[in-house]
């Protein structure tokens, strides 16, 4: 018996009255929620209701063929679906509670992941997203292997910048991707890089895979997010050579070490002692926002901050790279951009 794609699994489950809201390009997320009610975040009007309607009967069968389709249990015993289905140019993340937990019925989510490139340069500077000199810094940055954090609340398009930086990676890299949902899609969007991709699952997590990747001769790890104890393993491989871009969500990098520490939950590590060696691995810290307003959700790059670790006095300190605030774009630190230089040389 022949194996059904995820594009025909996909294709077979029937959406009703959300296949035109599926079908619209600028709907990133669909959320079905309080018996009736259809939410929609989109590029252009950010996040409002829609004007569909939609009874429980229907979400509670568009789950249920979802769930069918994915050969997952969904019912007061198991009752959370999540996962996701592959088409050819969109992939789909759902996530659905059932109703015996949710108060107001079924609940349902739907975000739609571009396979594609959507960030472009010239969109990127046109739409005033960031200014054209901390751009080429930071794609000056990436070229150099330097150890990248991308900070921001959800929604705020951190995975887009990281995969619009990916591109820049140098082909002489080898590149390992590990995700929960494949977002990143590196072969399509870069094609010329030496790239592994993982995906976790119940047997393998972010720790694990982490460890295997390092025995793969990875010169750059890529992880869609750090979100729990992994973070460990990625401050361990930038401690040995290896170069990493993440994404995480934190308010900025003056928060970032406390972040980090409420990840790794059980450490003996005091709060300097981390913060020494995160500011001594990690760069640089972006920090995006996601801003609401008349014209829907404008998405820009609040800040560039380099983290500088002195280990002759132990001193930590940052340096403003860049602000959106004033669009003022600095050099980076003379260590940083001396190592950034000696590693592009190395290439030659």
């Amino acid at each position: 018996m022949n194996e059904i794609s995820h594009e025909e699994i996909f294709n077979n489950v029937d959406f009703s009255v959300l296949q035109p809201l599926l079908d619209e390009a600028e709907i990133t997320d669909i959320s079905c929620k309080n018996k009736s009610e259809v939410w929609v975040t989109s590029n252009i009007r950010g996040h409002y209701l829609s004007d569909i309607k939609i009874n429980n009967q229907e979400i509670d069968r568009i789950v249920n063929q979802i769930a069918n389709k994915m050969h997952k249990q969904f019912n007061p015993s198991s009752p959370s679906l999540e996962g996701d289905i592959q088409s050819i140019d969109v992939d789909y993340r759902i996530a659905a509670v059932h109703k015996s937990l949710s108060v107001n019925g079924t609940c349902l989510s739907i975000r739609k992941v571009r396979k594609t490139q959507f960030l472009s340069y010239d969109d990127l500077i046109s739409s005033n997203y960031i200014k054209k000199s901390a751009l080429e810094s930071l794609i000056f940055a990436v070229k150099g292997r330097a150890n990248i954090i991308i900070l921001g609340a959800t929604g705020s398009g951190k995975t887009e910048l990281l995969k619009f930086l990916a591109t820049y990676i140098p082909s002489d890299e080898v590149i390992v991707t590990i995700e929960d949902s494949l977002e990143f899609n590196i072969n399509k969007i870069n094609p010329k890089a030496s790239c592994n991709s993982f995906r976790i699952n119940d047997n393998y997590n972010y720790q694990d895979i982490i460890a295997m990747s390092l025995r793969l001769n990875v010169k750059r790890i890529l992880l869609q997010e750090a979100r729990g104890e992994e973070v460990k393993d990625l401050i361990d491989a930038m401690s040995t050579g290896h170069n990493v871009m993440t994404t995480m969500h934190a308010r900025g990098a003056n928060v970032l070490v406390t972040r980090i520490m409420q990840m790794l939950k059980q450490t003996n590590e005091s709060f300097e002692s981390l913060k020494s060696r995160v500011y001594a691995l990690v760069d640089l810290v972006i920090y995006i926002d996601a801003i609401n307003g008349a014209d829907g959700i404008y998405r820009r790059v609040d800040s560039i901050t380099e983290l500088i670790y002195d280990p002759k006095t132990n001193e930590c300190s940052e340096k403003n790279i860049y602000s959106a605030k004033s669009k003022r774009t600095y050099k980076f630190s003379s260590s940083l951009n001396d190592l950034l230089n000696n590693n592009l040389r190395g290439r030659l």
